[in-house]
């Protein structure tokens, strides 16, 4: 695998804008367009990736209550079966998802089961890195909805609209790397701005620099102006193009569900955004594990059921799909500090006003385990991305992915 700053420093920033705008001119000229499917997609459909960042621990989540193992495995971090959200005879869902319980009685939830890829890495960075780029086997250097964007394009098209996608925080995410699409991270829209402090002269003087550039000999040159411009004047447009949003729903105080404030607002605006990548950190619970993680997937839950409610009022929410992932589960049993440690497969929320909900594959066994003891797959994730491309998107998951996937029947 490549290192951190090694893959980091592919994704080299030309303009600071309350985070990130990433230059994907330099792997511009190496770009290849992708077929389309040529099925008929709905093209304001919106993709929200939330990333749970950390390890979530997948048992905890999706509780397999019938299932003593559980409980012999998990005597201080168990979750008590009369406090459980049940879903059928045999899962249920930690009380702490309370909003997406409300979710999935509506039939809005989709709750893929046992998740992962053969040889599971238990490396943070690595196993994110995976996920993010949808490549198990070696390293690369663009993100699997980075080359659905650069799919999108024309080849040597300029992106006509700069919040076409967006990532909601400081970083972008390996995600969103393209060969040729730029795309911004949003740390907050009122800090969203060329970063200038209060020196108005030098603002002045790069809007200039920006607006009057003219290309050069480089054949890179006008992509840079065209990177620097959006950088320039794309807080001021953004705050423009949601200003006339309103929303009469009461979202949480945590920042999260301020981010799916934020995503909401870019939804129901003439942004024009397509695909939203969010995070929610912390689930690294190798101590003391409940209340950091029930204190997490309450986040998770609120924040997701204030967002649909705000969709729906604004008659968005069968257009919204929202996918959760995170790097890896927790080991089957707890350690010695009230957590758990670096596992493997875990359960996956597909969320959405026009998805088929219900529960997709069977929990994970707790007793026939792989050879490290861990929980064993039984749903590649790259089958949920291939769905979530070919059949809300549109757009063929053949190359995207290097290779053919069955999609699941949720859309």
């Amino acid at each position: 695998m490549t290192d951190r700053r090694s893959f980091l420093s592919r994704s080299a920033s030309v303009a600071v804008l309350g985070g990130i705008m990433p230059a994907g001119f330099m792997n511009a000229a190496f770009a290849q367009t992708l077929p389309t499917l040529g099925n008929a997609v709905d093209p304001e459909n919106v993709l929200v990736v939330v990333q749970l960042a950390g390890g979530n621990d997948g048992l905890n989540t999706v509780v397999p209550y019938a299932d003593d193992n559980y409980y012999r495995v998990r005597p201080q971090i168990n979750v008590a079966a009369d406090k459980l959200l049940k879903l059928d005879d045999h899962v249920a869902l930690n009380p702490a998802l309370s909003g997406m319980m409300e979710l999935y009685k509506q039939g809005h939830v989709a709750l893929m089961q046992g998740v992962g890829y053969p040889n599971p890495n238990r490396s943070h960075f690595e196993a994110t890195q995976i996920w993010e780029t949808a490549s198990v086997d070696r390293p690369i250097q663009t993100g699997w909805l980075g080359r659905y964007l650069d799919a999108a394009m024309q080849v040597g098209a300029r992106t006509a609209n700069p919040f076409g996608a967006v990532s909601l925080g400081d970083t972008l995410p390996a995600a969103l790397v393209g060969a040729h699409t730029d795309v911004p991270a949003i740390g907050a829209l009122n800090n969203y701005a060329f970063q200038t402090g209060k020196n108005l002269d030098q603002k002045s003087s790069a809007g200039m620099l920006y607006d009057g550039a003219k290309p050069g000999q480089s054949p890179y040159l006008q992509m840079v102006e065209d990177t620097a411009r959006n950088a320039y004047h794309g807080g001021d447009r953004l705050r423009s193009l949601l200003a006339g949003y309103t929303t009469t729903v009461a979202y949480p105080g945590d920042n999260f569900s301020q981010q799916l404030k934020l995503a909401a607002q870019l939804i129901g605006s003439k942004a024009g955004t397509r695909i939203i990548f969010v995070s929610l950190g912390s689930f690294d619970t190798h101590a003391n594990q409940r209340v950091q993680q029930d204190r997490l997937l309450g986040y998770l839950g609120t924040g997701l059921k204030a967002f649909y409610d705000d969709l729906k009022a604004h008659g968005n929410d069968k257009r919204v799909l929202t996918m959760t992932f995170s790097e890896f589960g927790r080991r089957v049993s707890q350690n010695a500090s009230g957590g758990t440690d670096h596992g493997t497969a875990a359960p996956v929320f597909v969320v959405g006003g026009a998805l088929k909900g219900g529960i997709y594959g069977a929990h994970p066994s707790l007793t026939d385990l792989d050879k490290n003891g861990d929980l064993l797959h039984s749903q590649d994730f790259r089958a949920i991305y291939a769905t979530v491309l070919e059949r809300w998107l549109g757009r063929s998951s053949r190359d995207v992915l290097a290779g053919t996937y069955a999609p699941i029947a949720f859309v």
